[in-house]
């Protein structure tokens, strides 16, 4: 059923978008009186609101359905229940979906098969609360969902600007300017959330590493941004993790001054983060559900196999790497068919509606980019990427989970959703690699 978006809620969506921009123009003009960085403030949440708009617009007036349909109309129901008996929802609250007993509840029951997944049932939470805000209105809650999802990558991108301030304008293009992870990134996902914890985990963790400040504030916003992935897509964090130990390996200069001590301590330390990493996967593996490691294999299959029938059935955008094996020397074999379809397409000649006109100019830009660097740096680009240990973080990342989800999708609307993570990053890692006097050592 699609949301009804009438008078009532336009009118009551511009007063929150006056709301969130009075309120967002006077945070910005005090923090600008000491960091400058806030003068691109207002127009990167503005990249996120008319995201967030366009995706409304697109969902009910052109597309007519989709996920964030289901998931506002069950947190709808769910909101009225909040009003109707607020201690027993309130109980519901801290109740896992396979401890729910579905049936007992009137505005879940025609739901369970909806609501058994953990991930749906945290994302019907998250938004029968931002209802309760919204007065139960579609775009309001479009607006807060964007805002919310600003505050975390608003929060990465400032601490990158911390550790290049000369990159403040170019990388702006990176954490809000790719137009299909502004749209994707907005609206009332599961994908907006993701995103949000993502850049509230680098901002911890880079606060914590490198800038050494904020310490208690970060451990505790790790912990969060690290469980709200872990319930909506844990399989991030398997690439996320060990990427941000190296990360940690790589900047031990930083970590410590002495090149005695860090040269007694490096093996160790190597060993503490690959342990630390196996067992830290391991455990969120327990309660991942379908996206336990043991069950991943599996995973990627019924993704691609689904995503595949939906084409079909559907008339999407599908694609295909051809026969899949999805074993680790299957998967190792459609490495660069899969970085290619994450990063470079869908092709000019492979559009067939907006969305994936929207994809196949990125994959365009993104193209002429990588080509560019290329051609300009040759064999030197893997010695630059390695010298800089920022750089090499974000594409090693973003080039991992690019083959999980460019292997895993067979359909392009599904993999520009899942891509966001790595898009945003490898295009931040591009902009550094360009920068020609950043402190990473990247030379001309």
């Amino acid at each position: 059923m699609i949301p009804e978006v009438g008078i009532f809620d336009y009118i009551l969506g511009l007063a929150y978008f006056i709301l969130i921009y009075f309120f967002a123009y006077a945070y910005k003009s005090k923090k600008e009186e000491t960091d400058n960085t806030y003068q691109y403030f207002m127009y990167a949440l503005s990249t996120k609101v008319f995201g967030g708009l366009g995706f409304l617009f697109l969902s009910v007036y052109y597309w007519g359905g989709g996920d964030s349909f289901s998931y506002f109309n069950t947190a709808h129901d769910y909101a009225i229940f909040f009003l109707e008996d607020s201690s027993q929802a309130l109980d519901t609250l801290f109740l896992s979906s396979k401890d729910m007993n579905w049936y007992k509840y009137e505005w879940a029951f025609n739901r369970h098969h909806f609501l058994n997944s953990p991930a749906t049932y945290t994302v019907v939470k998250i938004t029968s609360i931002i209802n309760l805000i919204s007065f139960n209105s579609y775009l309001p809650s479009t607006l807060i969902y964007s805002t919310l999802s600003f505050l975390g990558v608003w929060n990465m991108y400032f601490v990158f600007c911390k550790l290049y301030p000369h990159l403040k304008k170019r990388l702006l293009y990176g954490f809000f300017f790719i137009p299909s992870v502004v749209l994707w990134g907005s609206g009332i996902l599961k994908d907006t959330i993701t995103i949000a914890a993502i850049g509230w985990l680098m901002y911890a963790f880079i606060n914590l590493v490198l800038l050494k400040r904020k310490k208690t504030k970060s451990l505790i916003l790790i912990v969060i941004a690290t469980l709200s992935i872990a319930l909506l897509k844990p399989y991030i964090l398997y690439v996320l993790y060990p990427a941000l130990f190296l990360w940690v390996q790589g900047n031990l200069k930083s970590l410590i001054s002495s090149n005695l001590l860090r040269k007694l301590f490096a093996p160790f330390i190597a060993v503490i983060l690959i342990m630390s990493s196996y067992f830290l996967s391991q455990k969120l593996s327990e309660n991942a559900g379908k996206y336990s490691i043991n069950k991943l294999e599996n995973t990627l299959e019924g993704f691609q196999s689904w995503h595949t029938t939906v084409s079909e059935k559907k008339h999407q955008s599908g694609y295909t790497l051809g026969d899949t094996d999805f074993s680790p020397l299957g998967i190792l074999k459609k490495i660069p068919s899969a970085i290619g379809v994450t990063f470079f397409r869908p092709y000019i000649w492979e559009v067939n509606n907006a969305s994936t006109l929207l994809g196949a100019l990125e994959g365009l830009v993104i193209t002429i980019l990588t080509i560019w660097l290329l051609l300009k740096y040759r064999l030197r680009l893997f010695r630059l990427i390695y010298r800089n240990k920022d750089v090499l973080f974000l594409l090693l990342f973003s080039l991992i989970f690019g083959v999980v989800v460019g292997i895993s999708s067979y359909n392009f609307g599904a993999l520009s959703r899942y891509k966001m993570p790595a898009q945003m990053f490898f295009v931040v890692g591009m902009i550094l690699i360009l920068d020609k006097t950043n402190k990473g050592g990247i030379e001309n």
